[in-house]
């Protein structure tokens, strides 16, 4: 068996055992009532996966049915959006948990405020750390100063918290729980991509310069969706986590040379890193380079761990950035899916790569 599946199976099953322990198996007398909105991301596919192997929950999951759910999960097929459907889909039922992972608007943030009013006795919402005010603060916890400037996605979901906020002050038990780049399966932590990662990970194999942003640098938190799920599931029905935000991340910090250079050392060669200044990928037209890295990951920032580890007593990250790698080559090797090119990116590179290089042999001859 490659080594590779091995060290999956072992994570699996070691995920397994914790979760076990975590969800009180040995109390079977009553069930969670657990329903999930979305679920088939790549952080919310890891939760599922976990908490569908518990006897003690009573799984249901709500989506579209584009994909589907595990065996053991009840589907209810919906649009969460439609605020008619969806309270008819609840009718008189009432959850222990619901966790929602699709909410990125502060009108969908109202309408499940609306929804769920007597519905749950805890309603976990996904934000992002990307709410954060990342450039005038090094050290961030969970009261830091909001409104990211830079990005929308970030801007989003910062005034969905602010809804949620206020129906806290009017009883609607609410628990935020902020990532920060969780990577898993088909996708990995990369500076300025195309459609999918292999757009990046293509041109490494065929011996192409690749963008990175800044000087490759500034600092960087990932954590693995297994690691995610893990220290997530220690939130549901937690009556301490009620009221309160958490920063849900991984203290560990690598730079994206780092990154870069181990996946090109999994991959068997040598990258060819190009740097360029994330105020001028900013500029682009034709990707939204603005938000993604002038508005995250251009920035330095460590995170507190005191609410963490107050909520959080057994937080442990157990897959680094090596596991990671071996983890993500062995999926995409795997699965065909995640390995479709992407001739417009790569072409897009190129340009700017030579044009970048133009510019740079003038700026020496002349300054």
């Amino acid at each position: 068996m490659h080594t590779g599946v091995i060290s999956l199976l072992f994570l699996c099953g070691f995920f397994d055992i914790m979760l076990y322990v975590e969800l009180g198996e040995g109390d079977r007398m009553s069930k969670q009532r657990i329903l999930i909105i979305g679920g088939t991301g790549t952080i919310s596919t890891a939760i599922v996966g976990m908490l569908v192997k518990s006897q003690n929950i009573e799984l249901y999951v709500v989506n579209r049915g584009h994909r589907s759910v595990p065996a053991g999960a009840h589907p209810l097929i919906c649009d969460a959006n439609d605020v008619d459907a969806m309270q008819k889909l609840i009718g008189d039922a009432v959850f222990d948990t619901v966790i929602d992972f699709v909410v990125y608007t502060p009108q969908q943030a109202k309408d499940r405020v609306y929804l769920f009013q007597n519905h749950t006795r805890q309603y976990i919402f996904i934000s992002t750390v990307v709410v954060f005010n990342h450039e005038n603060n090094f050290i961030l916890n969970e009261d830091s100063t909001q409104k990211n400037r830079f990005s929308k996605y970030g801007r989003d979901k910062a005034a969905c918290e602010d809804v949620f906020n206020q129906a806290m002050k009017k009883g609607f038990p609410v628990t935020i729980v902020r990532p920060s780049q969780t990577y898993g399966y088909d996708r990995f932590p990369l500076s300025a991509k195309g459609k999918n990662c292999w757009s990046v990970v293509s041109r490494i194999l065929n011996d192409k310069p690749v963008i990175i942003h800044g000087d490759g640098q500034s600092i960087w938190h990932m954590m693995h969706t297994f690691d995610f799920a893990y220290n997530f599931i220690q939130l549901i029905g937690n009556m301490n986590a009620i009221n309160r935000s958490v920063n849900l991340v991984n203290p560990d910090i690598v730079t994206w040379d780092m990154i870069y250079d181990a996946l090109g050392k999994a991959l068997n060669r040598k990258v060819q890193k190009v740097h360029i200044s994330s105020e001028l990928l900013a500029m682009s037209s034709k990707y939204p380079l603005n938000d993604q890295i002038v508005g995250d990951k251009q920035f330095s920032n460590l995170y507190t761990d005191i609410v963490r580890d107050a909520l959080i007593p057994d937080f442990k990250c157990m897959i680094d950035l090596q596991k990671g790698i071996e983890l993500y080559t062995q999926y995409i090797w795997e699965h065909a899916e995640a390995r479709v090119e992407d001739p417009e990116f790569d072409a897009w590179c190129d340009q700017v790569i030579a044009d970048y290089h133009a510019y740079m042999g003038r700026f020496h001859a002349k300054f």
